[in-house]
């Protein structure tokens, strides 16, 4: 009995170890595959804009593609992707090295929820080399504009246009009072330039060692700059006085209010600068924020017997595209030769489906115990063999359901939305053979081994 038992448990294992290989197979959820329809049209540039900017050249036309996904799931992101072709933009001046080129793409999309929205991709180079007016203008890539999906429906997405923006380089160039023994051409001293001497030592930190100085009351200095802000550099002194400023804005009629600063405070405009020290190259004003363009700063000497001086005065050029967008030569906007629309079908995510193997019928094999005769001698008391009850060994598998660990990926297709993971790879049919196989033989092995007891008893009884 306990050989035989040991061959049925080995049986009921075998079986056993059939059922758990084939649980452990499941074959991967099916993988929705994202389509993109790929947009691609000529845009014209400025078509509307007179004079014709510098930028942008009379006709010109750039070839845009844009990767526009047609399903996408709950819970992904949206995304469109730009592709650019050669610039057909020229730089609209000479320009030192960093300058910038700003580029957006926008599509509109609508029908998702009550109204329509935006979805923009938008891309920044800076140009190492300086530039050369009608110079080729490089393009930067775009980064794909995305959002996330919340929701079943449907999308509609038409690109529209494309935003060039070219932002001079926001070095702060340096202009000084003098040029050699001279005054500076591009600085007007008034009202009387005689009034007006150049004053140069070595031993004193001015910006390139010399200053423009007047002693007259209401004397004048008038400059012009282009760019967003500008700085008034002088110095602070105990034998300087008041000034005061005047900023006349491109594009206004009227100037900004006078103000008045005084060059015999520190900076924090009432203490006194003490005597005998001479503070160089100090901001008496500055603005900044202006719409990129030419300004006019004129500055009154308002102190007699006081001096006012001229050392430098310093362009500001701010890289905040919004000081730039009404600049001509300085933007381009292209539209498409004709407008399409793309329908993208939001979908709930897919789950993975697992394959779960039929169990095996519960197996209940039974032992028949065999009767035991003995002869008994006269006299002698009366034996009889008791049988043992019946053995039955029941093997009831229940099989796991494995659950699915691998997360729904999007199978990029080419020129599709680019999502960073690899897609699952197909689950292999082999796996099910071994299993079914290993059930099979421990099935065998059971029985071979019940009919090999059966047949030693038979042979005792004989």
């Amino acid at each position: 009995m306990v050989r035989w038992g040991a061959r049925l448990r080995r049986a009921v294992a075998a079986s056993v170890l059939g059922l758990a290989v084939g649980s452990l197979v499941v074959l991967s959820g099916s993988q929705s595959a994202a389509d993109t329809d790929t947009y691609i049209s000529d845009f014209f540039c400025n078509v509307d804009i007179n004079p014709a900017s510098k930028m942008s050249p009379a006709g010109a036309k750039l070839l845009v593609r844009a990767a526009i996904p047609t399903k996408v799931y709950v819970g992904q992101p949206l995304e469109i992707k730009w592709t650019l072709g050669d610039s057909p933009f020229k730089a609209p001046g000479d320009f030192p090295q960093k300058a910038r080129v700003i580029a957006r793409g926008s599509a509109g999309i609508s029908d998702y929820w009550s109204g329509v929205g935006t979805l923009d991709s938008m891309g920044e180079t800076v140009l190492a080399n300086a530039l050369q007016k009608e110079g080729p203008l490089p393009l930067p890539t775009l980064t794909p504009g995305s959002y996330i999906v919340g929701k079943e429906g449907e999308i509609k997405v038409t690109p529209r246009d494309l935003t060039v923006q070219f932002l001079p380089p926001d070095s702060f160039p340096v202009v000084n009072d003098s040029v050699g023994e001279g005054k500076n051409p591009e600085i007007i001293y008034g009202p009387n330039p005689a009034d007006w001497t150049r004053r140069a030592d070595p031993q004193i930190d001015d910006f390139q060692k010399d200053v423009q100085a007047a002693k007259t009351l209401d004397a004048t200095v008038k400059y012009t700059f282009t760019g967003t802000g500008a700085q008034f550099i002088t110095e602070r002194d105990d034998d300087m006085g008041k000034v005061e400023v005047v900023l006349q804005e491109e594009g206004k009629q009227k100037p900004s209010p006078a103000v008045t600063v005084d060059a015999s405070k520190e900076e924090d405009g009432t203490t006194d600068v003490p005597a005998n020290v001479k503070r160089t190259q100090q901001v008496l004003w500055n603005v900044s924020g202006l719409k990129y363009g030419s300004h006019t700063v004129t500055l009154t000497n308002k102190s007699a017997d006081k001096y006012m001086l001229i050392d430098a005065f310093k362009v500001l050029r701010e890289p905040k595209p919004e000081l730039y967008t009404h600049v001509n030569d300085f933007n381009a906007i292209c539209k498409p030769t004709k407008a399409e629309t793309v329908t993208v079908k939001v979908e709930k995510t897919p789950t993975a489906t697992p394959t779960t193997p039929a169990p095996t019928p519960t197996r209940t094999p039974t032992v028949t115990p065999s009767t035991v005769y003995t002869t008994v001698p006269p006299g002698s008391s009366t034996s009889t063999a008791t049988p043992k009850p019946t053995l039955t060994v029941t093997a009831t598998v229940t099989p796991t359901r494995a659950t699915p660990t691998t997360p729904q990926v999007v199978v990029t297709p080419t020129g599709g939305a680019q999502t960073g993971e690899a897609p699952d790879e197909k689950s292999s049919g082999m796996g099910l053979i071994g299993g079914g196989t290993a059930m099979v033989l421990g099935s065998v092995l059971g029985g071979v081994a019940l009919k090999r007891r059966r047949s030693a008893h038979a042979r005792g009884r004989g």
